[in-house]
């Protein structure tokens, strides 16, 4: 039985990182007295160590395919984060709120917006790095 619905580990866990770093980056962006609310103005940060080891796994270990298994980790990560995660605490009480919030969906906007380009701007770096044969995948 396959882990995820593309078949590979290195992509679900690639997806389960991201959906983690998007939950994180919640707590960290989002205003208010709730717990774990840090109402940080720079916590789309968080989005460089979130994305960047994406880009170096797709990049190295499939470097034909790259941008195409990058993204198929970051959607699955988004859907882990800002879908099952938020379906969660909708199922747990807070009703329809945590689809709603227009501040959670403007702090994902800007850890996405940063994300995506620390991942393709990363990218492009592994691709030199593997084409100028400085780096292969062991084994």
């Amino acid at each position: 039985m396959k882990c995820c619905p593309s078949g590979s580990r290195a992509v679900c866990f690639g997806a389960l990182w991201l959906g983690i770093m998007t939950h994180i980056d919640w707590h960290l962006g989002r205003p208010g007295h709730d717990h774990l609310s840090f109402h940080l103005s720079y916590h789309w940060l968080l989005a460089l160590p979130a994305f960047l080891p994406l880009a170096w796994l797709a990049g190295t270990r499939w470097p034909d395919v790259a941008g195409r298994a990058g993204m198929r980790m970051i959607l699955l990560g988004i859907l882990i984060g800002q879908g099952l995660e938020p379906l969660g605490e909708a199922l747990l009480g807070e009703g329809l709120e945590p689809f709603t919030n227009t501040t959670r969906w403007r702090v994902f906007a800007e850890f996405l917006a940063a994300g995506v380009l620390t991942f393709f701007l990363g990218l492009m770096v592994v691709r030199y790095l593997v084409r100028e044969r400085r780096f292969q995948w062991p084994g």
